[in-house]
């Protein structure tokens, strides 16, 4: 397949699906979990009391308090049944200011595959607004952070996070042990 490379490359995302895929076997996208979006039902579990301090956080930030609109986390970009964990493919539009104070909340010991120190300063230097509706921003924040800390309470492997601006995936070939070399140390960075 050829693609034509653009900020919001469907080729890229196509293409992190063959490679998952190629790497690890069984790789599904879109999959939906059952697990609840409300920080309450997590009082009594690891994740309980940063999930309820990233709430708060999000909530003083620009005062949009009612943020949480869907019952269930929303679905995930990539998930890999064996060993079980997420792949989330993120564009500039995950990385504004309220994504900002998620990650400033979350615990030095949390397990997480990917950088928060990375992701932070790509927070800070990207800083993109979405404000339609109002507060976008805040939804996909918090929605990042189930994606981060939930799979943690259901014995997943920590979330990986891939940059969609840090390569051009879409001219990797699943095929070439030499791409999924490269795939495979992106992913892990």
């Amino acid at each position: 397949m050829n693609f034509q490379h653009s900020p919001h490359c469907r080729g890229c995302k196509l293409r992190v699906h063959e490679l998952l895929g190629a790497l690890f076997g069984e790789c599904r996208m879109h999959e939906q979990f059952p697990w609840p979006a409300r920080p309450e039902f997590y009082a009594d579990t690891d994740v309980g009391e940063t999930l309820q301090r990233i709430c708060d956080a999000l909530g003083a930030l620009r005062g949009h308090c009612d943020f949480i609109k869907s019952s269930q986390m929303p679905p995930c970009d990539y998930f890999v049944a064996e060993p079980p964990f997420i792949v989330e493919f993120d564009e500039n539009q995950h990385f504004s200011r309220p994504r900002l104070a998620t990650l400033a909340n979350y615990p030095q010991t949390i397990a997480v595959g990917f950088s928060i120190q990375r992701w932070q300063n790509l927070c800070r230097g990207i800083d993109a607004v979405d404000d339609t509706p109002i507060d976008r921003d805040e939804r996909r924040a918090w929605y990042d952070s189930l994606r981060d800390l939930l799979p943690l309470v259901h014995g997943f492997w920590p979330t990986r996070r891939l940059y969609a601006g840090d390569f051009q995936f879409c001219a990797l070939d699943s095929a070439k042990a030499a791409d999924l070399a490269l795939f495979r140390r992106l992913l892990s960075d």
